[in-house]
């Protein structure tokens, strides 16, 4: 059985595979995403044994972008494509899948025209995953769940980083891995926690979740 967990968004989805006992942690970036310091820590990400970063195409170099709806299909078919390819590349497509996305927030302060592109690129994303892997389970999970999980419905972002550093589930597997330790030696308590890490550890907690109640 593999789960998948996706907090998805268009610059950064953030996703957590759970595969033989072992995480891997997906970031697909928009490219140049984050300060110079914040993009070598990516780069540095990328070397660790359980995360891999992706970068998307540079799409705001087509003028057309943004009057063309072709475009942004385009861009939407690409990212589901990447990342199929990577958790394929990972799990080896050879099991069932539970896969579950991230939920809107009510608190969202995105544009009309931004949550219709989003909602887009994520029925685009789902579709793919139907047509290319075995989808036993597909579910949409509320952000408020995903937190209560880590201990309180109303966290803040620092706060959910906080309870990932401290490994507040207890999970031996967690432990070990090598993006906590990158994260506790490297960067440790922050207020802004730096892109793609703030979308993984949500993806992580949604994760965790979605195991609980799966089992």
């Amino acid at each position: 059985m593999n789960f998948v967990t996706i907090d998805f968004s268009l610059n950064s989805p953030g996703i957590c595979v759970f595969k033989n006992n072992k995480y891997n942690f997906i970031g697909y970036l928009k490219p140049k995403t984050g300060t110079k310091k914040e993009q070598i820590l990516q780069e540095e990400l990328n070397l660790l044994n359980d995360t891999q970063i992706l970068y998307q195409p540079d799409w705001t170099n087509n003028e057309a972008y943004s009057k063309s709806e072709m475009i942004k299909i385009q861009r939407h078919t690409k990212t589901a494509k990447d990342i199929i390819d990577m958790i394929i590349e990972i799990t080896g497509n050879d099991a069932p899948f539970v896969i579950a996305f991230e939920g809107s927030s009510y608190g969202s302060s995105a544009g009309t025209n931004n949550i219709i592109d989003m909602a887009a690129g994520a029925a685009i994303l789902k579709m793919e995953m139907m047509s290319r892997l075995e989808v036993l389970e597909m579910m949409t999970i509320s952000p408020s769940t995903i937190k209560k999980h880590a201990g309180k419905g109303n966290m803040k972002k620092d706060e959910l980083w906080i309870k990932f550093l401290d490994n507040i589930l207890n999970d031996s597997l967690l432990e070990t891995s090598s993006l906590l330790r990158f994260c506790k030696d490297n960067i440790g308590i922050v207020k802004n926690i730096p892109k793609p890490l703030d979308d993984l550890v949500d993806a992580y907690f949604m994760l965790k979740y979605v195991i609980s109640i799966y089992k």
